[in-house]
């Protein structure tokens, strides 16, 4: 990928559809280059993931179907931790790969800065779903509502705070691109200067996460097909053997699953890849008006001096021509 020319094409003011065109012109233009570049961190996070969806099925499987209390599985809760942090891991390792594609910095000089990037935003999702939880429980405190049975004012406040943080966190796309693509930002420029940018700019980036998410749902749910007719079949034969049939999956269902699983998973990647795309032509668009803008500006500024330097002479030369006026009377006086 030339990524001169992506640079040329970058800083240039365009609509959502356009930055939508050009993400997916890029990826029609370079399948094999992008393909090359980020194959194997794509496989190794499709076989994370793979593993995270399979896991509490395998340990249900050897546990015997009660209606009591369920135990927290120690081993399980172990092996889902080691699976997180792996699973942060490689995909720092991913994103740094698919940013590399863009700027042409190396993999290894991205990879920090989108790792705290990750956890910085895993920490605000946490917090974001912390205020919704407490949001939920809070109208419940002092009355007869439980959490199975809330009033109608519990998903009420819940629902509010969510969509107020969903409000405010979308200009957080547009400032992570910028941290991503301008080494100079510092971490905590996405709540910065470039959040308050994006801020600014709302209505462009709520347009933009609407038909990016729209188009990548679609292209999940039909890319998900033979994933979800595999989840069905194992959850219809789940609730079969609670009403007491027997197993009707053979062994190799799971081996199965697994492989579809890390499939989908695998063209998932590549259309949030896509997705990447769109947010860094969208960044590029924003940066344009920013430029235009301060363009106009600095124009504006500058024709407003001139005009200033312009009063200034005319009455300089006023009061000159006033003190030339008066010393000729002062010279016919004398005479």
């Amino acid at each position: 990928m030339n990524t001169e020319h992506i640079e040329n094409e970058l800083y240039k003011v365009k609509s959502v559809r356009a930055c939508i065109k050009s993400a997916t012109d890029m990826m029609i233009s370079n399948p094999l280059t992008i393909l090359r570049r980020t194959w194997l961190p794509t496989l190794v996070l499709s076989i994370v993931a793979g593993l995270s969806f399979l896991l509490p099925s395998l340990f249900e499987s050897q546990q015997p179907t009660t209606t009591g209390a369920t135990t927290v599985n120690s081993p399980l809760l172990i092996l889902s931790v080691i699976l997180l942090i792996a699973y942060i891991a490689i995909a720092s390792w991913w994103e740094a790969s698919v940013i590399s594609l863009l700027t042409g910095r190396k993999v290894k000089d991205n990879i920090r800065r989108i790792l705290y990037l990750l956890l910085a935003l895993l920490g605000l999702y946490i917090i974001v779903g912390v205020f919704v939880s407490v949001g939920y429980m809070l109208p419940m405190f002092g009355g007869k509502a439980s959490w199975g049975h809330p009033t109608i004012v519990s998903p009420l406040v819940a629902g509010i705070i969510l969509v107020s943080a969903l409000v405010f966190t979308l200009p957080i796309g547009y400032s992570s691109m910028k941290y991503l693509v301008e080494p100079q930002q510092k971490l905590t420029s996405i709540v910065g200067k470039p959040y308050i940018t994006g801020l600014q700019r709302w209505g462009f980036l709520f347009l933009t996460a609407l038909l990016g998410g729209i188009i990548i749902s679609i292209l999940f749910v039909i890319t998900g097909v033979p994933e979800i007719i595999l989840e069905t079949a194992k959850k219809a034969n789940h609730i079969g053997m609670i009403m007491g049939d027997s197993n009707g999956l053979t062994a190799s269902f799971t081996v199965l699953q697994f492989f579809v699983t890390i499939l989908c998973y695998f063209i998932w990647c590549y259309i949030y890849c896509w997705m990447n795309f769109v947010y860094y032509y969208v960044y590029g668009s924003i940066e344009a008006k920013e430029k235009a803008k301060k363009d106009v500006v600095s124009v504006t500024t500058s024709k407003s001096a001139n005009n200033n330097n312009f009063e200034a002479l005319d009455e300089r030369l006023k009061l000159e021509t006033e003190k030339a006026s008066g010393s000729r009377l002062d010279i016919e006086d004398i005479q």
